[in-house]
């Protein structure tokens, strides 16, 4: 069988009057071949290939399945088959997946608008790092965005933490003055902890809690659908391309989040939207938000942590002393939003400090170690000392320190012995 070109050829040296055995040895091909394609002048049509069974030809609906739900990672793709029994080679799959990848990348999207009070999205930018409290931070911008006004709230942050995360959401409240039905959230772990094949997942409690409070309702984006809260992410990129480039020289987060709040107030929610093409600030006022709950909700972060035997706990990279008799115990940590640790026993708190700017330091009361230190001095009837904590248990013995003068240590320090 000749080729496309090959029977164009010889409908053209047939129109120059060249004889079929001229056109053959031109060709090289059989005079048979010529006379052929001149009686038949349509052009020659192939048949393509039987497609070939592929081992992936059973699982393309599970395929086509996850790849809708916006799965295209084959590595998990590959996972999630090799448990449904698939024994391909890995490289059909991505041979299969590829096209489809791509073309999900220009799919056209359909532009999703709620109505009044219904909605707010909340999302997180990075900026960077940040001087502050002696050493570099990475700066963080938090925004919430209103769904059907586009009203816009931001603030930055040097912790994209829980405290921080729900003390902006608190902020976000009382600036655009209530609270929406539904916030939509990235998956984020601040709000959901994981999720399982199924398409299940565990919600952080603090949220929730949080959501209950303030009577909302928490909502999560499709994993890998960035587009479904694409209005506040247009937020962060205006934020981004607008208030960023000509921020003034302040000094310090506080004076960036004053020149961001004046930039919100005078630019962002003044202008005319490029979608609405209505002014955000004069929609607001046609949302219905919640008001806020008349009780603050308490922002303190608590956990647990055990004591060190000379005194200490360790918290967010420091070393805070507790007192000489709660060595070696289990002790509730309480974090508050003034910038305080408390430590408590039961119900009792038995330490507070202020939290340490930097790192690696150990803050120390040194009231903590008073009763030790004067059991110390008074004169000591064993042979040994009892440990300041709870005692070890009776398989392990507690060590034998020789009793001296406190006077002598003195002398050492004084280089005189």
């Amino acid at each position: 069988m000749i080729n496309v070109e090959e029977w164009f050829m010889i409908r053209d040296l047939a129109r120059q009057g060249l004889s079929i055995t001229d056109m053959a040895h031109r060709l090289g091909c059989d005079r048979k071949t010529v006379r052929k394609y001149l009686a038949h002048p349509d052009q020659p049509r192939y048949k393509g290939r039987r497609p070939q069974p592929s081992k992936l030809d059973p699982f393309k609906p599970y395929v086509h399945e996850r790849l809708e739900s916006g799965v295209f990672n084959c590595e998990v793709l590959y996972r999630e088959l090799c448990r449904r029994g698939y024994e391909g080679k890995k490289t059909i799959l991505r041979d299969y997946v590829h096209p489809r990848r791509r073309s999900a990348r220009h799919q056209a999207c359909v532009r999703f608008e709620t109505p009044p009070g219904q909605q707010g999205q909340v999302d997180w930018g990075h900026f960077g790092t940040l001087w502050h409290e002696g050493r570099p931070r990475r700066l963080y911008c938090f925004a919430l965005t209103l769904g059907y006004s586009r009203a816009l709230y931001a603030e930055f942050t040097v912790s994209s933490g829980m405290m921080a995360f729900l003390r902006c959401h608190i902020n976000a409240f009382s600036e655009l003055g209530g609270v929406p039905e539904h916030l939509l959230h990235d998956n984020q772990k601040t709000v959901v902890h994981s999720h399982d094949p199924g398409g299940a997942h565990l919600w952080n409690a603090r949220y929730l809690d949080f959501a209950d409070h303030y009577g909302f309702v928490p909502r999560l984006c499709r994993p890998y659908r960035a587009q479904t809260k694409g209005k506040v992410e247009s937020g962060i990129n205006y934020i981004r391309r607008n208030f960023w480039p000509s921020c003034p020289d302040v000094s310090g987060l506080d004076g960036l989040n004053e020149a961001l709040s004046s930039w919100l107030a005078e630019v962002a929610n003044v202008r005319v939207h490029g979608t609405t093409h209505e002014v955000p600030r004069v929609r607001l006022a046609q949302e219905p938000l919640q008001p806020l709950s008349g009780v603050p909700y308490d922002l303190s972060l608590v956990s647990t942590r055990r004591s060190s035997k000379d005194g200490f706990i360790s918290y967010g990279g420091n070393r805070y002393s507790v007192p000489a008799g709660q060595a070696l115990s289990q002790l509730t940590v309480r974090e508050t939003p003034e910038g305080r640790l408390e430590v408590y026993v039961g119900l009792e708190c038995v330490a507070r400090h202020d939290l340490a700017a930097g790192r690696h330091q150990s803050i120390v009361d040194p009231a903590h170690f008073d009763a030790l230190w004067q059991a110390l001095r008074e004169p000591q009837d064993s042979a040994h000392i009892v440990l300041a904590g709870p005692r070890l248990g009776p398989e392990v013995s507690e060590p034998q320190v020789e009793v001296r003068s406190l006077d002598l240590y003195e002398a050492l320090a004084r280089g005189e012995a």
